[in-house]
């Protein structure tokens, strides 16, 4: 080894902003210790080997500086001067000659005021004049020079560096196809070795959302060996004039890198490379990843590369045979950020979704789940089931994003349900109660397990001193009282609810801040669905649906007499689900659209959902994305009155879900809707719309409904009352009635 290349010399090395750590973990990875010198900036004495390392290898790094001098400066002065008088003061004819070209590029602090383009001019009409001034010519300028300076300018000094690595590291080659707001090469680096994936032997990669996967192809580069810099070996590197140069360590370092990638390669498509998914619901950018790892030189592996369109929905259905002979996986992605007006508030439940999706999926996994997922916003990324969470905050572009990371916790919080357990209670004039109430939940408790259902009735005016209905929303109970009639003295009234209130904390074992209580009388026109409060207080609970998933649905205990999520109707849901794949589904009167979120889940086509209030539509678009369905055009949600869109509508439906109101007449619909008097009208409009094979489920609350005989004349109908009401109801006095309505030539089975 030559004197050189045991020499010596103080080096910059960049990064983009908030990859100062990463970029560390890095280089010490490379044997090379750093110091954090400010944002962006990392420094350390190097010899030309390891120059020539950071070059070749780093995958975090911008550029590789070595400094020629700085000075401060006066803002109050002009700064094209002071920076030609610092520029003139610098020997660069001791660096280059007048035959070798050069090239300036300038970066100025905002804080500074000066003209970019001409401060840039007066540093290389500085470097001009010293050389003519000392040998009487110059040097030229060149896009291509033989020596890029790099010129900085803050508020208080500027400095001159030689940039040894003459164009920004971050870029690779493989970057051929693209899709909206791509993932920066060397960021997606950074979030990998913050999730120590240059240490950990991960045996699984999974990118739910991957784009045009960026990070994959940085995961299996890091796998394969892949010294990034060989893109740029041949004549992009801003070293190969200098003095110091070295070219036989130099191409030996490449033949050795290149060798290296060759071997490794070999081995992965021999078995020797963990299991990699990669998913988007974008056809686009599922084949933009598949054209970019073809780009990147992993043709030799790619049959080993699982890459599929589908949606964070069906995610489970990719890999749940799987997940339990994983050891060690890791599941990276950067969703999108909501940066389209009107997206910005689906993104908060994407991320909560994606967490309980996790945990569902891996709950009877024993590895450890390494999970890292890239915000816009913190609180996003807060919703995230991380346990001791990290947080890693950097750019992408000119977006401020968060990388939090961390193990998946899978730790089963036991629900109210799960967690009961008989015991000894005693309330004074409430004991009647208090013994109803853990009656009806040991009963319950072994059908809530069976059917893993975690919503739930457990109490409905069972006893006439104690009229309220009590149900469990997973760890949440909601208490209605029914208004108690006019024979009841008001203070006798309240001492019973109160009395009910202290029986349900005792026997669920629950605190105030878990229990929300209404009261409940009979309501006019659309009352139940008005806003009560304003406290923006949304929970997430799951239920079973087809296929083995959970449906995720966001409600509202405070704001709203109904919570957003009837509970009577988690058979029907169901049976949606079961009967949607493939088909085009309506769901009239949709509500929070929770049995739209069941047949998105179970496969639909299509799914439009029709209701009056654009509120209540646009919960349902949250819980959409809450169960990682796509905000897409198969995906309809129509704020109108139902009466007046189903006339006038002209499209075909497989499936048709009515659940109406008992009575309305909302500000917005002109006139009142009756059940009772409005349904035959309703359904034969609704028939109209349905298939030849299709079905069409009609539900009502009221009591005393009776169903139009003239319904049961022109169509195939079948009472599906028994079928859905819930083991939580009592069926002799069913909470509904729900029927199944077909074309009279249907071959549907469901009517036979």
């Amino acid at each position: 080894m030559t004197t050189q290349q045991n020499s010596n010399f103080p080096i910059i090395i960049t990064c983009a902003n908030g990859l100062e750590i990463p970029l560390q973990t890095e280089l010490n990875s490379f044997n090379i210790h750093t110091d954090i010198k400010q944002t962006g900036r990392l420094t350390a004495d190097l010899t030309l080997a390891q120059i020539y390392q950071i070059c070749l290898w780093s995958r975090v790094a911008s550029r590789v500086l070595l400094p020629l001098g700085k000075k401060n400066i006066n803002t109050e002065y002009d700064i094209a001067e002071q920076l030609y008088t610092f520029a003139k003061s610098v020997n660069w004819t001791n660096l280059f000659n007048v035959e070798q070209t050069f090239a300036i590029r300038l970066s100025l602090d905002k804080r500074v005021q000066a003209n970019q383009q001409f401060t840039m001019l007066r540093v290389k009409d500085a470097i001009a004049d010293q050389f003519n001034e000392k040998i009487g010519s110059r040097p030229n300028v060149d896009k291509n020079p033989d020596f890029h300076i790099f010129a900085t300018v803050n508020d208080k000094q500027a400095e001159l560096y030689l940039d040894l690595s003459g164009t920004s590291l971050h870029r690779r080659g493989y970057r051929v196809a693209m899709t909206d707001a791509p993932l920066k090469e060397s960021l997606a680096s950074a979030l990998l070795y913050s999730v120590d994936f240059h240490q950990k032997d991960f045996d699984v990669i999974i990118d739910p959302m991957c784009g045009s996967g960026t990070l994959l192809i940085e995961a299996l580069l890091m796998k394969a060996d892949y010294a990034v810099g060989l893109d740029k070996a041949d004549n992009q590197f801003g070293f190969y004039a200098w003095q110091h140069h070295d070219d036989t360590l130099w191409q030996n370092m490449v033949t050795d890198a290149q060798s290296r990638f060759h071997d490794k390669i070999q081995r992965m498509a021999n078995g020797e490379m963990p299991a990699v998914f990669g998913f988007d619901m974008d056809a686009k950018a599922v084949r933009a990843t598949h054209k970019n790892l073809m780009a990147a030189g992993l043709t030799p592996i790619i049959n080993k590369i699982t890459l599929q369109q589908r949606s964070l929905a069906t995610l489970n259905l990719a890999v749940e045979k799987q997940v339990n002979a994983w050891k060690n996986p890791l599941i990276i992605t950067n969703p999108p950020y909501g940066e389209r007006l009107g997206e910005e508030e689906l993104i908060k439940p994407l991320y909560q979704g994606l967490g309980k999706k996790l945990q569902h999926l891996f709950a009877n996994s024993q590895a450890p789940i390494t999970l890292g997922v890239l915000s816009a916003k913190v609180e996003q990324a807060d919703t995230l089931a991380i346990l001791e969470p990290k947080t890693l905050r950097c750019h992408n572009g000119a977006i401020t994003v968060y990388f939090r990371y961390g193990l998946l916790n899978k730790n089963h919080e036991l629900n109210l349900i799960e967690r009961f357990e008989k015991r000894e209670i005693n309330v004074e004039e409430g004991q009647d109660f208090v013994n109803r109430l853990q009656k009806n939940l040991a009963n319950l408790k072994k059908l809530a397990k069976k059917q893993q259902v975690t919503n739930l009735r457990v109490y409905d005016a069972d006893l006439p001193d104690f009229k309220v209905a009590v149900d469990i929303y997973g760890n949440f109970v909601h208490v209605q009282e029914y208004a108690a009639p006019k024979s009841i003295p008001p203070e006798t009234a309240k001492k019973r609810f109160n009395l009910a209130l202290l029986g349900i904390r005792e026997v669920l074992q629950a605190n105030r801040e878990q229990v929300f209580i209404k009261t409940r009388a009979r309501q006019s026109g659309n009352e139940q669905y008005e806003k009560k409060g304003n406290t923006g207080k949304f929970y997430v609970v799951s239920e079973p649906t087809a296929q083995n998933q959970r449906a995720f649905f966001l409600v509202n205990f405070s704001d709203y007499l109904d919570t957003g999520l009837f509970l009577d109707h988690r058979s029907i849901r169901k049976m949606i689900a079961e009967n949607s794949r493939g088909k085009n589904v309506l769901n009239l009167f949709a509500y929070t659209c929770t049995a739209s979120v069941h047949a998105g889940l179970g496969g639909a086509k299509s799914v439009t959902s029709v209701d009056l209030s654009q509120n209540y539509l646009d919960w349902g678009r949250k819980n959409f994305a809450l169960n990682g369905l796509p905000d897409l055009p198969n995906y309809q949600f129509i704020a109108h009155d139902v009466f007046d869109w189903i006339k006038n509508n002209t499209e075909q439906y497989d499936v048709i879900f009515i659940d109406p109101p008992t009575f309305s007449n909302s500000k917005k619909f002109h006139g009142t809707f009756d059940v009772q008097r409005d349904h035959t009208a309703l359904i034969n409009r609704a028939m109209n719309r349905l298939t030849a094979d299709g079905i069409l489920y009609f539900s009502n609350n009221f009591t005393k409904f009776e169903l139009d005989k003239q319904i049961s004349e022109r169509y195939s109908v079948i009472e599906l009352t028994s079928q859905t009401i819930g083991f939580d109801y009592d069926i002799k006095k069913p909470i509904h009635q729900s029927w199944a309505i077909c074309h009279k030539q249907s071959n549907n089975n469901r009517v036979k």
